[in-house]
């Protein structure tokens, strides 16, 4: 049998699943006077899991585009669409409504406005392309 980096993936993702069940029954199982400890311990153990998996992912994608360089020409489309999107949630943006707030300036408002006016864009583009999709797949 050959072991290859898919192999890899699936051992290290197995590995780390144990390392959260383990921290996750040391929360559960420990005493009141370890639970602060323990779930110090777990959170930090979920932020280096969480920067793994980004370093695994940038990694994974950065090796598809180096054996298929074919399929740099669709990445960098969807990046420029995400950038074109961006730019336009921002600019439809205000951030007029910080007063309403604690704790947040106008600018910092600006920037949820964008956050949810790109989800909002996302959103209807992808329920767009599901019903044209359906359309289209009913006119053949």
């Amino acid at each position: 049998m050959r072991f290859g980096i898919n192999n890899l993936g699936s051992l290290l993702a197995y590995g780390l699943s144990a390392v959260g069940l383990v921290f996750s029954l040391l929360v559960l199982m420990g005493g009141e006077e370890d639970l602060d400890r323990n779930v110090s311990a777990s959170i930090w153990i979920t932020i280096l899991m969480f920067f793994l998996a980004i370093a695994g992912a940038i990694f994974s994608s950065v090796r598809g585009l180096v054996i298929n360089p074919a399929s740099l020409r669709g990445t960098l489309v969807g990046l420029g669409s995400l950038v074109g999107i961006l730019i336009l949630s921002y600019l439809i943006s205000s951030g007029s409504d910080f007063e309403s707030y604690k704790n947040i300036s106008e600018t910092g408002s600006r920037w949820v406005s964008t956050g949810l006016n790109m989800t909002y864009i996302i959103t209807l583009v992808a329920a767009g392309v599901v019903v044209f999709s359906s359309v289209n797949r009913l006119g053949k």
